[in-house]
């Protein structure tokens, strides 16, 4: 007869009035087995998490009489108290010697965590006075860490060994945020993550190669910092354009400016808000407007007002003068005030259009650090002789009326940015010419995303900045402009990403 293995000796006997001399199934309440020879079965004997941190076989407590009935049958029954977890009842052989030999691996468990807890001790030293329980909690959190992914003692005990050598090595931190605090695992993260920032710093010395050359300025359309026809006498004599006569820059009519009845003449510009891009219609080449899918040439598929734009520097400068950084920085000393910092070393600026009696002019301007943190957001109020005509929602992001609510007019607003922006601050930005512009500054030390990234075409092309930054750095920005607009806060951290992932990417 083959023996009995006692496979069974767990399950309750299907039958209620089993009256069997040797039953495979167990009766009554205590559910027993009958030991097994442990040379049958590799199990590991470290395995705590499953059975609870002090889990103990008991049969050596005479806590009863079902538990005297089955010591004297030679049968193990499992206590199942506790520290860290309730446990169930067993069900399965392999969890029955899971938990039988956790008993025997208790010291040794307990001379690996000693092994971490002295090595984490003496890694904080000089910082266990801000955290007295840190060597402890690190200490829990490295054991479960290397409990998880041992599959048997021997590597458990290699992993503590490996895990310990590692923490000896790290330097002393110096603060609880200090790359060195952690298990192995949180330190690795913590120090690739320093490391990667370390290699997008913008440090003068990595950027400069990035500068726009005095000499393409005019061949990127930036305004030069030393034409005198920009600044002083003369400029601001003429800040609308109220009764003068311009082609509109949506559908290319000739109109007269004027800011009445702009709700009754609203409709009289029929446009596309799209651009066109070539596209194989019937077997031929054609060219699609990305707003409606119609054909270059017919009639438009928005409505609004006329509205006009100026590029010419000099014409700008008659609506409202520019200024240089350098000028605002000696009028802001000149005047009591300082600048933060003397200007930071690296900004991102961005602003948002509306469209004017005076053009295209200044709505909103938001300047950010090297890190993403904002430090100016403002909307900007427009001067009493410059009547609003559109506010260009889809692009700039701001709602009819917004601006009523603003405190600051365009000089109010170039001041504050230059409490940030000092003589020596590079300004990074996306069509960097067209802020600056608006803004009516004049700089000459700028780093433009479009040149960094250039047209396939090369110039006056350039390439989008949703299209970079979805190339380059795998998100999107700008995906919902028909209804929320651009956000300049978020263009301006996203033209700040693409230029820290050049700089890796060229350092490598």
């Amino acid at each position: 007869m083959f023996s009995n293995l006692g496979l069974f000796a767990t399950a309750k006997c299907p039958d209620p009035k089993c009256a069997r001399a040797r039953c495979f199934f167990a009766h009554g309440q205590a559910h027993a087995v009958s030991p097994v020879s442990d040379s049958n079965r590799s199990v590991w004997s470290e395995a705590k998490d499953g059975c609870g941190n002090s889990g103990r076989w008991s049969g050596g407590e005479e806590t009863g009489r079902a538990k005297l009935e089955a010591r004297s049958a030679g049968v193990y029954i499992f206590d199942g108290s506790a520290r860290a977890s309730t446990l169930h009842v067993l069900n399965t052989l392999e969890s029955f010697f899971l938990c039988r030999l956790w008993t025997s691996a208790q010291s040794t468990t307990k001379h690996q965590i000693a092994t971490l807890f002295t090595q984490f001790s003496k890694l904080y030293g000089p910082i266990i006075h801000l955290e007295p329980s840190l060597a402890h909690d690190t200490t829990l959190s490295q054991e479960n860490e290397i409990s998880a992914s041992s599959s048997s003692l021997r590597t458990y005990k290699t992993a503590i060994h490996h895990a310990a050598v590692s923490i000896s090595r790290r330097p002393p931190p110096t603060s609880l945020s200090h790359p060195s605090l952690g298990t192995v695992k949180e330190s690795r993260e913590k120090g690739e993550k320093a490391e990667k920032e370390k290699s997008e710093r913008l440090e003068r010395s990595r950027v400069e190669r990035y500068f726009l050359k005095k000499e393409d300025f005019a061949k990127w359309g930036y305004p030069l910092p030393d034409d005198p026809e920009l600044v002083g006498e003369g400029t601001g004599s003429k800040p609308s354009g109220e009764g003068e006569t311009h082609n509109c820059d949506r559908c290319k009519i000739s109109f007269a400016v004027s800011s009445q009845n702009l709700a009754a003449r609203f409709g009289e510009c029929r446009y596309h808000y799209g651009r066109t891009a070539p596209e194989r219609v019937e077997g031929r080449r054609k060219w699609i407007y990305s707003c409606c899918g119609k054909e270059r040439g017919e009639a438009g598929c928005e409505d609004g007002v006329h509205v006009f734009k100026e590029e010419d520097d000099q014409a700008l400068a008659r609506r409202e003068g520019f200024k240089s950084v350098r000028t605002c920085a000696e009028e802001s000393k000149r005047d009591g005030k300082s600048i933060v910092g003397d200007g930071f070393g690296v900004v991102a600026m961005d602003c948002e259009m509306i469209n004017t009696t005076a053009g295209l002019s200044l709505g909103r301007v938001t300047i950010v650090d090297e890190n993403g943190n904002i430090l100016l957001d403002e909307l900007v109020r427009q001067s009493t002789d410059v009547g609003d005509r559109d506010v260009n929602t889809r692009f700039s992001g701001i709602s009819p009326g917004q601006l009523d609510s603003a405190l600051m007019d365009l000089p109010a607003v170039r001041s504050a940015a230059c409490m940030f922006i000092g003589p020596e601050t590079v300004i990074v930005g996306h069509g960097l010419e067209n802020d600056l512009r608006a803004l009516r500054l004049l700089h000459d030390k700028m780093i433009d995303t479009a040149i960094v990234f250039p047209h396939d075409k090369g110039p006056p092309f350039r390439r989008a900045l949703r299209d970079i930054v979805k190339e380059k750095l795998g998100y999107f920005i700008q995906d919902r402009t028909s209804d929320l607009g651009h956000s300049s806060a978020v263009d301006a951290k996203a033209t700040l990403d693409a230029l820290k992932w050049k700089v890796r990417d060229d350092n490598e």
